[in-house]
């Protein structure tokens, strides 16, 4: 059986028309053309659809109910493909973004207000997560794009720095440094600081570290996913009078009662942010949210 979706819209249109001229004006298509197709479809249903004449042209039976029936099937065919195509593009209109939790302090809104002014149609949905598990989500595909702290180089993704924040040390309003309008790392040795874990963070961790290492010291450290300190880290420096935490300066924009930031005036003292996408190149919506990015990185000089 010789059926083809063509064939059945050339039918159509001569059951339409009842005039092969007419049709095949219709579909932009030859006469002879037509008159082969819907002949050829004939021979391999094994049916008479058209009862030809020199003055006119008719339907038969068997032709009426494939005309009826073939309009339905067309009609579904087309509803359907248009349904996908509404799938394709509402998928394509997604942006799924994955981030480290200093990032939400201040980078983050700003990036997607950005995006949303350029690209008003992008759906984003954004969650909170360490830079490995970030770096992973990035790698099978649940996110299209990523926001680290100093992510570490992989052969499987790509990345751009977007900005170099200078860094502070947030403490107890209680703690002896946090009187002081700016303090330098070498300010630090002897101090217990409050880190974020290395097998879950570990360019933010060892940032740090280095740092410290720079000046001849090495800090008393405290992980931040120790059990002690699973509550919010600003809420544990209030309670803590001898604890620091250092982190990019943004982290200022969310304030807390008894808990204070001393900028830190090193010049080296700043941790890097970048995006990270698949190697294999970023979806549409990432490539928007990469432009946006670079965008506002350029208007706020974070790179300056």
């Amino acid at each position: 059986m010789s059926v083809t979706l063509q064939r059945l819209r050339y039918f159509l249109a001569v059951g339409d028309e009842l005039n092969f001229t007419r049709a095949a004006e219709r579909l932009h298509i030859s006469q002879p053309s037509l008159s082969a197709q819907v002949r050829a479809l004939e021979q391999g249903l094994g049916l008479e659809l058209l009862r030809r004449t020199t003055r006119r042209v008719e339907l038969t039976h068997a032709g009426e109910a494939l005309h009826a029936d073939a309009r339905r099937l067309l009609e579904d065919l087309d509803h359907a493909v248009a349904r996908a195509r509404r799938a394709q593009e509402a998928a394509s209109s997604e942006l799924r973004v994955a981030y480290t939790a200093t990032v939400g302090y201040q980078t983050l809104p700003l990036i997607l207000d950005e995006l949303e002014a350029r690209a008003p149609e992008v759906r984003v949905s954004a969650f909170r997560a360490w830079s490995t598990q970030v770096s992973d989500a990035v790698r099978n595909g649940a996110v299209e794009l990523g926001m680290v702290r100093e992510p570490e180089p992989a052969d499987d993704l790509e990345s751009r720095t977007i900005r170099r924040e200078p860094l502070a040390a947030f403490m107890s309003a209680r703690h002896r440094l946090g009187d002081l309008s700016s303090l330098r790392i070498a300010d630090l040795e002897g101090e217990t600081m409050i880190v974020v874990p290395k097998e879950l963070a570990p360019g933010f961790h060892d940032r740090i570290l280095d740092l410290c290492a720079a000046r001849g010291f090495a800090p008393t450290l405290i992980d931040q996913s120790v059990p002690d300190t699973r509550e919010p880290l600003l809420a544990h420096l209030a309670r803590h009078a001898e604890l620091v935490f250092v982190g990019p300066v943004s982290m200022a924009s969310t304030s807390w009662e008894g808990v204070v930031h001393v900028p830190i005036a090193d010049p080296d003292a700043v941790l890097g942010l970048s995006l990270i996408w698949s190697a294999r190149g970023p979806s549409t919506t990432a490539a928007l949210a990469i432009a946006a990015a670079g965008a506002v990185s350029e208007r706020e000089r974070w790179l300056g």
